[in-house]
């Protein structure tokens, strides 16, 4: 154990200890720490394992860029994986465990991986898991049980979460010097968001000993702070990052919050956007550079000064540019030995050249480390001169920090559409301002010099030109690539070596992008923020060309990690989608209904009765509909109210039958295709006068039809004289179904015309049922005698009431979604979604003597094209197991034989299947190719995932009542 923490420094408050628990064991912390200072401070190096080989991992970074500190964090339902330690406010109580390793991080079975990594290289399970091809169902549970890390939790998630949408004229992203000039600087009158991702504003990257305009730094910080809390339009918002900016200029933003609030999303509209998000450290490569011990230069300083957590006591720092020596002479004055700065360089700046002279640093220039020795810590490295001229030499360390450079961190940039650009000078993609409207300043534009940044950020805020950055950092490009003595890791986190990038050059990839696809380089939680420039450096010199040459892969939102609760917001749990219910919910619920989710609906699938099972509750409501009547609720249809002098004309472009004919009082059955000739959904119209009718279409389609006939009357023809107004909610519904459904609206209602004579099939009638008035419609959906009540929705409940009243002596029962899908399958009747899925026409469903010869009508030249005329299209045919009592699959796919390979030729699939009760057998609903003139012949439906195979016979997809006499007498 090599971290300790000092007497004194540091932004914690030392009176306030804090006791948390680690792999379980029990530490104490301080208010003010995160997770990683404190494990620092406690001397713990080990922290987790890679994700392939399983090797030793401890703390690499302080932020998002963090890819080794993967934490489990919580218990029940509030343990949450992958968590950077490094964002992991410390709170008391909390409990933390590394993950990716079993039984424990410091005895990992894992780890075997590193002795076999020969056999898995960059790459390998793409040439791995094809052969042979009877093997894949254990390849699949092998990388199943591979794949991911840390566990999700299995209970529901308890925390709260809300989002918030805001509107500002600046928005400045970033609360370091630029930040904070950049919002100092906005205009009096304006409305200013800054986001920071640290709880305290000031940024990462300054020197605590700088000064502004002979200000100490941090009074600097306290006075711009103090000036704009002052302003009532200006909201400073730490402890929040932004991770995606989206078109309009909107930027989605993630708020850590305490207490029961978890989280909260912003969504920002703004008219500027100022980004002085900083940059990221690089790490430099080396042999073994994944070791507990090996950490960031900057990172090593942010935990000295803002936690007083010091990660070891003899040093080693490997630079590349002059920010490692800063690191080297604080961690000095903190009380750390400095064995040596190894400076890639042949010289260094002149003043870091004094101080460290002064400081009694021993210095290696133009020396490059060639690995790290130790075991699960570094204890220490050996040196060797880029050129090789003399004799390596070792230095004794336990901690060996690295600079390689800073990568502005201009993720947001590429969201918006910038381009990145690679400057020779930093050795790093840089924002082209002329590429975006976001203005990036400081660090993420590439300028490291406090004054410069100050400067530009001010210039951002008040809406001036910005000034071009001076380079103040000047970094050496990475010495050649090491020989192959030890494995040289690009991505901690995923264990992709500088050999797995030559490889995937050598093997042709050549795109950075397919590249990182390939061995997964970035792929990470971090997101390449530490690896990506380092990879690009090892593709291009592994290709002869410049990194600029390659350029490098799109950043994409988020830019860190989001929680799906936040995402979701407050709509969690039942308030995940608002749940729509129907006039009679209340009566299902007393009445034992066992609910489904329909589109946005909640609909009955059954009722139970006492001791009854699902599939029995299902039978008994079929059987009682065909042999009695039954009783549903379908107010759930999509209902629209069209008047005017031209709705026939507006129907007929929008069906494929006519419907000028139609005379009131009457209703017709229709079928609307898409433009490419696909049918979109199927319903009734009925017409209640000249110029007012009363559409109905299915629950899951409502919203889609309505936008389909509003483009046909706003686009297609607009001169026509049409109104539309979708009334689903205003009109409460209900089918009586079954042969004794005439004579209970009889019983309910003498005086009403409900008679064949009065009230024929595809009939209407208008008048007081059961004293409530109602618009009744004879259809079914059954294939049964059936009448289908419309009533005011306030209505509607006391109307349902009054039949259940008056239904019993002629067994009267209510069925649900369930047995109403069994008596559609038994009638063969098609419905979006199963049968009408996104690829069938009307003569794909045998409903093409619908289509009109005299109009035209959306959709009709495509069903001309000679795919959809082809006579091997898949038909709507139904099935009967051969043995009856054999259930036929769902989703089962149709084949002539039972498969003996993979390739078996697939000519259909089952689209919905029931036992039906009423014929005592299964039966089912398909699509087959050549269905209808397959009619007798014999298939197998067969599940490959269930391992069943079940010998069919095609057949008439209108099981019952192939005539039509039930529902017509």
């Amino acid at each position: 154990m090599s971290g300790w923490r000092p007497a004194a420094g540091g932004r914690i408050d030392r009176h306030r200890p804090i006791r948390f628990s680690f792999n379980g064991r029990d530490h104490i912390g301080f208010e003010g720490d995160t997770l990683a200072s404190a494990l620092i401070a406690n001397g713990v190096d080990l922290v987790g394992r890679s994700f392939k080989y399983h090797r030793p991992r401890g703390i690499v970074a302080y932020g998002s860029d963090e890819p080794n500190a993967l934490v489990q964090v919580g218990n029940g339902a509030r343990s949450e994986p992958n968590l950077k330690a490094t964002q992991v406010r410390l709170v008391p109580g909390l409990v933390a465990r590394s993950q990716n390793c079993w039984p424990s991080v410091r005895f990992d079975l894992g780890a075997v991986n590193g002795f076999i990594a020969p056999l898995i290289p960059a790459g390998f399970y793409y040439k791995m898991f094809k052969w042979p091809a009877a093997a894949w169902p254990l390849y699949e549970k092998l990388i199943r049980n591979a794949a991911g890390m840390g566990r999700a939790p299995s209970l529901p998630d308890p925390d709260r979460y809300e989002t918030v949408h805001r509107h500002v004229d600046l928005l400045v992203i970033g609360g370091g010097a630029a930040g904070l000039a950049a919002a100092d600087a906005a205009p009096p009158s304006a409305r200013v968001l800054l986001v920071d991702d640290q709880p305290d504003l000031g940024g990462l990257g300054t020197a605590a000993d700088a000064r502004v305009s002979g200000q100490d730094y941090v009074d600097w910080i306290r006075a711009t702070q103090e000036r704009l809390q002052a302003r009532p339009d200006v909201t400073l918002l730490p402890r929040a990052t932004a991770y995606g900016h989206y078109d309009g200029n909107l930027v989605g933003i993630v708020e850590e919050r305490a207490g029961t609030m978890r989280q909260r999303r912003w969504m920002v509209h703004a008219d500027r956007i100022v980004l002085a998000t900083g940059a990221f450290e690089r790490p430099l490569l080396f042999g073994d550079n994944d070791r507990p011990g090996v950490m960031l230069a900057g990172a090593a300083r942010h935990y000295l000064h803002r936690h007083a957590a010091v990660p070891g006591r003899r040093c080693v720092v490997f630079t590349n540019n002059d920010s490692g020596y800063d690191a080297a002479f604080e961690l000095h004055r903190a009380g750390v030995e400095i064995a040596g700065i190894v400076d890639a360089r042949a010289g260094a700046g002149e003043d870091a050249t004094r101080r460290a002279a002064a400081a009694g640093i021993p210095r290696f220039p133009a020396h490059r480390v060639l690995r790290s020795h130790g075991r699960r810590r570094v204890a220490g490295c050996t040196v060797q001169p880029i050129d090789a001229a003399t004799r390596p030499v070792r230095l004794a360390c336990d901690l060996l920090l690295t600079a390689g450079g800073w990568t502005p961190a201009a993720q947001l940039f590429a969201h918006a559409g910038g381009r990145l650009r690679y400057d020779e000078e930093i050795a790093a993609v840089v924002p082209d301002p002329a590429s975006s409207p976001l203005v990036a300043v400081g660090a993420c534009a590439g300028a490291f010099d406090l004054a410069s940044c100050i400067a530009a950020g001010r210039a951002a805020g008040a809406g001036e030109a910005v000034p071009a950055p001076a380079v103040t950092i000047v970094v050496e490009p990475s010495p050649a690539p090491l020989p192959r003595t030890a494995k040289q890791f690009v991505d901690l986190q995923n264990d992709v070596t500088e050999a797995d990038l030559r490889l995937a050059v050598r093997e042709g990839y050549r795109s950075v992008e397919h590249v990182k696809r390939y061995t997964t380089l970035g792929m990470g939680t971090d997101q390449g923020k530490l690896v990506g420039l380092n990879g690009v450096a090892v593709i291009a010199a592994a290709q002869g060309v410049t990194p600029a040459a390659i350029g490098t892969s799109r950043p994409r939102p988020p830019f860190a990690p989001v929680t799906f609760g936040t995402m979701a917001g407050g709509f969690v749990g039942l308030a995940a989608a608002p749940a729509r219910t129907t006039p009679m919910h209340g009566w299902h619920q007393a009445h034992s209904a066992f609910f489904a989710n329909v589109g946005s609906w909640r609909r009955p699938q059954f009722y139970r009765r006492n001791g009854e099972t699902d599939v029995a509750a299902v039978n008994r409501e079929a059987l009682n509909v065909r042999r009695n009547v039954g009783l549903t609720d379908v107010s759930t249809l999509g209902k629209i109210d069209l008047q005017g002098a031209h709705v026939a004309q507006l129907l007929d472009h929008a069906y494929v039958n006519g419907w000028a004919t139609l005379k009131p009082y009457r209703c017709r059955y229709g079928v609307m295709l898409r433009e490419d000739g696909i049918v979109l959904d199927d319903g009734t119209t009925t017409r209640l006068s000249d110029d007012r009718w009363f559409m109905t279409t299915t629950t899951g389609n409502a919203e889609r039809v309505l936008a389909n006939l509003e483009r046909i009357r706003q686009i297609d023809l607009p001169d026509l004289d049409v109104t539309l107004t979708p009334v689903t909610e205003q009109w409460g519904a209900m089918a009586v179904a079954g042969p004794r459904a005439i004579d209970l609206l009889r019983a309910l209602s003498p005086d009403f015309p409900v008679d064949t004579a009065a009230l024929p099939f595809m009939g209407m009638a208008e008048g007081r049922l059961a004293g409530i008035e109602a618009r009744v419609l004879r259809v079914s959906f059954s294939g049964e005698r059936a009448y289908e009540i419309y009533t005011r929705s306030g209505e509607a409940l006391a109307m349902w009431q009054a039949i259940v009243a008056a239904g019993g002596p002629f067994g009267l029962m209510p069925y649900g979604t369930e047995a109403m899908m069994t008596l559609r399958i038994e009638k063969g009747l098609f419905v979006p979604g199963f049968e009408a899925d996104g690829r069938t026409t009307p003569d794909d469903l045998g409903v093409s003597r619908m289509l009109s010869t005299k109009k035209d009508f959306i959709g009709r030249r495509s069903l001309t094209r000679a795919a959809f005329t082809a006579p091997d299209r898949r038909q709507l045919v139904g099935l009967m197991p051969v043995d009856p009592t054999q259930a036929i699959p769902r989703g089962a796919q149709i084949v002539r034989e039972v498969p003996s390979a993979p390739l078996t030729p697939i000519e259909g699939n089952v689209t919905s299947v029931t036992f039906s009760p009423n014929l005592d057998r299964w039966i089912a609903l398909a699509l087959v190719a050549g269905g209808r003139a397959a009619v007798g012949e014999r298939r197998i439906a067969a599940s490959p995932l269930t391992n069943e195979f079940v010998p069919v016979t095609i057949c008439n997809p209108i099981f019952i009542d192939p005539e039509g006499a039930r529902l017509r007498d």
